[in-house]
């Protein structure tokens, strides 16, 4: 801002050494006076032009810092939100707010310290240097300055409502090629292209139609304001003409020096009243982004460094997803004890994995509460659940990068002899060793040169690579062979010996092997206990195994 006002000084200078050339020296034809006064409009032009690459280098790196802090600082943010927070705002949105709502505030923080302190200076100084030559002048000027101004503030009145809708139909655009993208073959398969196409043309012509109104509105803003100007520019000369004739104590260089202060003042109206009409827009940004960083986290801050035994209580847990017609889980009551592998096992949409994603504090439940350890999760920082409960997600998700480096996502500063045992654990032990590079074999984006089966068992790799109480596999085992399955299973029990066990699945074969199987039907209970105490008094769990291992349900 300094640099700025420096800058501003040598511009408001250069008027005033012109007139003294024009009226000192080329009027008395003193050569000497005007080379010297030439020197010193060449430093000034110097000076500025200095100070101006020097400022310009700085606003950039400092907006370009500030755009990036804000970015770190919405993403962490979102990182530390629950699931339910998250799906208030939406990824759609939160791309928008931060790529273009930030980029907004960037280009403000760009332009702002011009707007403080070049502006006002030019705007006064040139006013108050104008007055030098003559009082009437200036004050054509200062009139007409001040009417663009006000007419500048009752345009922009009403600006700030098309460019919330514009952001808000950004995002919904964002969404629905986002859904698009994620479901283009369901879309091709269906052949619901006109469909999606005229979602996407609704939402971006209410986008458009918003931007467009915003931007005629202030677009009007320069011509008013460059005609009103002009206009003050051509009175002033001529004014000025006439008080010349008319043996005004006025010089031809006062009106030389007067004009040009015109030029420096009319840049600065132009620069207040597009920083003018550029508010609405600044403050829909700051407004969006403000929005996700002042949300409150979920859960309790405290109860860092808490390490569970391993047992898990769920005492009448009921939970629905938000706009849902109907609970995904009914008073579900369940005890797990530590060092217990316990298999739970249902149809699809009987809500086992809405219960992992309850047992990871992903979600709160509506009502009912949970405990790991002996200690309710109302007490427990969601960090802390987490840290204690390894978990093998349904979506076995890889990432571009070596095996290793996926695997070590469970734990960041494992061996490499560590990552190979949990490599073995997994059974990709021969897959590694048939690549020359081993554990460095490099993987696509998203697993593309691995098979469903392998992508599980990486994940899994990953998965008991971190040392944790308890470990949750939610159907993790379901693109795997039955002998790869059965090699696997024992690994694990061996290598996990001690710890608790929680088998997410809808294979018979996989949930008899645990020392205790639950079973859900559309979001309840409906039998706990062995394998052969199901078959005998659960209905739903024979029907479950009849149906996968054969035989008759009624027998």
């Amino acid at each position: 801002m300094l640099l700025y006002a420096v800058q501003t000084l040598c511009a408001l200078f250069l008027p005033y050494v012109m007139s003294n050339i024009v009226e000192y020296g080329i009027r008395q034809q003193d050569m000497p006076y005007i080379w010297k006064e030439g020197a010193i409009m060449i430093a000034l032009s110097v000076g500025a032009l200095a100070v101006a690459l020097i400022t310009n280098s700085i606003s950039s790196k400092f907006s370009s810092k500030l755009s990036v802090n804000i970015r770190k600082q919405v993403f962490n943010k979102v990182n530390s939100l629950s699931f339910e927070q998250f799906s208030e705002i939406g990824t759609g949105s939160l791309i928008t707010r931060t790529t273009d709502d930030v980029g907004w505030i960037e280009e403000t923080v760009v332009q702002l310290p011009y707007v403080l302190i070049s502006a006002p200076m030019f705007f006064v100084g040139g006013v108050v240097l104008s007055f030098k030559g003559d009082w009437l002048l200036p004050l054509i000027l200062l009139a007409v300055s001040l009417a663009v101004l006000v007419v500048t503030m009752l345009v922009s009145w009403n600006l700030e409502k098309y460019w919330q809708r514009g952001e808000e139909f950004t995002d919904v655009q964002n969404r629905i090629v986002r859904e698009r993208l994620s479901g283009i073959r369901v879309v091709r398969a269906f052949d619901r292209e006109e469909y999606e196409h005229q979602r996407t043309k609704r939402a971006t012509s209410e986008m458009c139609n918003s931007f467009i109104m915003g931007n005629t509105i202030s677009g009007i803003i320069g011509p008013i304001a460059s005609l009103l100007l002009n206009v003050a520019t051509v009175a002033v000369i001529y004014v000025g003409a006439t008080r010349l004739q008319s043996n005004v104590a006025l010089k031809a260089g006062d009106i030389i020096a007067t004009i040009q202060y015109i030029a420096l003042i009319a840049n600065a109206v132009l620069i207040l009243s597009w920083s003018i009409s550029f508010i609405p827009h600044v403050k829909v940004s700051l407004k969006r982004v403000g929005e996700i960083l002042d949300i409150k986290n979920n859960g309790n801050e405290g109860s860092l460094g808490f390490k569970s035994d391993g047992s898990i209580a769920l005492n009448n847990v009921s939970f629905s997803y938000a706009e849902a017609h109907a609970n995904a889980l009914t008073d579900i009551t369940l005890n797990v004890n530590s060092g217990e592998v316990v298999g739970i096992i249902g149809g699809t949409g009987s809500g086992k994995t809405t219960l992992v994603k309850l047992l990871m504090y992903f979600y709160s439940p509506n009502f009912g509460t949970i405990a790991l350890g002996g200690r309710n999760y109302d007490e427990l920082n969601p960090a802390t659940v987490r840290d204690n409960i390894s978990v093998a997600l349904q979506k076995s998700t890889i990432f571009q990068g070596t095996v290793a480096d996926n695997v070590r996502m469970g734990r960041s500063d494992a061996t490499d002899e560590q990552v190979t045992e949990a490599l073995r654990v997994a059974q990709m032990e021969t897959f590694v060793k048939s690549k020359e590079q081993g554990i460095n074999f490099v993987l696509a984006q998203s697993g593309s040169n691995l098979s469903g089966g392998q992508k599980q068992r990486i994940n899994i790799a990953r998965t008991i690579l971190k040392d944790a109480s308890v470990y949750v596999f939610d159907d993790s085992f379901s693109a795997l062979d039955y002998l790869t399955e059965t090699n696997l299973r024992r690994s694990l029990n061996g290598y996990l010996k001690g710890k608790t066990q929680i088998i997410i699945t809808q294979r018979v074969a996989t949930a008899m092997r645990c020392d205790k199987v639950i079973v859900l039907d559309a979001g309840r209970v409906v039998g706990v206990g062995t394998h052969q105490r199901l078959l005998d008094e659960c209905d739903t769990y024979r029907e479950i195994y009849f149906s996968q291992m054969g035989g008759n349900v009624n027998e």
